[in-house]
């Protein structure tokens, strides 16, 4: 069983895309707690397969999958870079220092919890397409690549 607390308003900030202001200070090695992110235990990450636990991702076919791959050759300024969606998948979705699974998880956002990605930084690692989330240091995956087929891990409503 999984057992994790939600803390600091941060990441709220952060997520729903407004900035900081005064009085917020962090520890210099760590990125600053940023609230919706249930944060881990002393019992390590969440035991999973994949980045989103449980179901509720949107699965995709051949369109869907060459749509999502597109978005890494298209970066120009026709196309949104903040995106904004909610977390699809029923066990919530994990939150990473870097983007690949190389990288720490350092907590899980929960399903329905809303979320701005930075499209600008998406990149292709382990299957997955990760972004960054806005005015933060951690990135989720938003994708799961498949052989012509994937399924999303955020419902987007602007992108």
């Amino acid at each position: 069983m999984h057992v994790g607390v939600k803390i600091g308003i941060g990441l709220a900030a952060a997520m729903m895309g407004a900035t900081l202001s005064g009085g917020a200070v962090a520890a210099a090695s760590q990125p600053p707690p940023m609230p919706g992110i249930e944060q881990q235990g002393t019992a390590g990450p969440r035991p999973a397969e994949e980045e989103g636990h449980g179901p509720g991702a949107i699965f995709v076919g051949p369109e869907g999958a060459a749509k999502a791959m597109g978005r890494l050759q298209q970066r120009d300024t026709l196309r949104a870079r903040w995106c904004n969606g909610r977390v699809l998948p029923r066990d919530g979705l994990n939150v990473r220092t870097g983007p690949g699974t190389a990288y720490r998880v350092v907590g899980a956002l929960a399903r329905g919890t809303h979320v701005t990605t930075n499209w600008d930084t998406i990149q292709r690692r382990n299957g997955y397409l990760w972004v960054q989330l806005r005015n933060s240091s951690y990135w989720i995956a938003d994708y799961k690549t498949g052989n012509g087929n994937g399924k999303w891990y955020i419902g987007y409503s602007n992108c």
